[in-house]
C-alpha cells in the first residue's frame, strides 16, 4: 500500500484536517502529511510519545474484538485539536487531527462527523462512497 497517496487523499478530503499520520502497532511514524501553514503543538517528541499511548489504547481495543466486533475508529478531542484514529487493516493505525478553529466556510462540511465519514469511505476502498 502506498502510505503517502493514502495520506494525501485524505488530507484532500476536507481543509479542516491539519495533520496525518501512519503508525505501525508500536506507534512508530511510517509516513506523515502536514498541512501547509500549520503550525504542530506538539514537538517530534511529543508527538511520538502521544502516538505510543493511543496504539496502546487500540491494542485494549483488540482485546474486546469478539464480544464488542472490530475497531471502526475513535476521537479523542481537545481544545485545540481533536484527533481521530482509525485502524489500517490489522497492522497499522492512521491518526488524523483537525483544528478545532473551522476552516471551512460551506455549511456542508467541516465537521468531525463528514472527516470521520470521508476517511471511513477512503478506507473502505469502494470508489462509490469517496
Amino acid at each position: 500500500m502506498n502510505f503517502e497517496n493514502l495520506l494525501k487523499r485524505i488530507m484532500d478530503s476536507d481543509v479542516n484536517i491539519r495533520h496525518s499520520i501512519i503508525t505501525d502497532n508500536e506507534g512508530s511514524i511510517l509516513a506523515t502529511s502536514h498541512r501547509d501553514g500549520v503550525t504542530n503543538y506538539l514537538s517530534q517528541e511529543e508527538t511520538e510519545a502521544s502516538l505510543r499511548r493511543a496504539v496502546q489504547a487500540w491494542k485494549g481495543r483488540k482485546a474486546l474484538k469478539p464480544k464488542i466486533g472490530n475497531g471502526l475508529y475513535a476521537v479523542a478531542a481537545f481544545e485545540r485539536i481533536t484527533r481521530m484514529t482509525f485502524p489500517l487493516g490489522d497492522d497499522n493505525l492512521i491518526f488524523v487531527s483537525m483544528g478545532s478553529d473551522t476552516v471551512r466556510t460551506d455549511v456542508h462540511e467541516g465537521g468531525q462527523k463528514q472527516i470521520v465519514e470521508h476517511v471511513l469511505n477512503i478506507l473502505s476502498r469502494d470508489p462509490t462512497k469517496e
